[in-house]
């Protein structure tokens, strides 16, 4: 291979990684609360941190049980929390992204919508 494809071959791969990348990590981030009624038991937030961990608290008969683990993006829309600490430990949740802005997160599962609005 001959040193002029070096720097090129740097770029393309440089720039094929940026594109690939998914575009709502960025406003993803950030502690997100319900925002609404949802069925069943789900946690009251989520706090999406910037290095892919993800904590999940909700309360229950006034007291605070946690969660947390990992998240990805499978693409654009779509998201994989992995729980490996806590009562929801071992269980992998997936959710589309329905909406996401500033100030209101929807996180669609495949029972319901969890409306969410942002806390910081």
């Amino acid at each position: 291979m001959s040193g002029k494809c070096i720097k090129p071959c740097f770029v393309i791969i440089l720039f094929l990684f940026i594109a690939c990348s998914p575009g709502n990590q960025q406003p993803l981030k950030g502690k997100w609360l319900l925002a609404g009624k949802i069925a069943g038991n789900s946690p009251t937030s989520y706090w999406f941190q910037k290095n892919g961990n993800v904590v999940a608290p909700w309360e229950e008969r006034l007291s605070e049980l946690r969660s947390s683990g990992k998240y990805i993006f499978i693409d654009e829309t779509h998201i994989k929390i992995i729980m490996n600490e806590g009562p929801y430990k071992g269980i992998t949740f997936f959710f589309e992204i329905a909406k996401l802005d500033r100030e209101e997160l929807i996180l669609r599962g495949s029972i319901q919508d969890i409306p969410m609005k942002r806390a910081e």
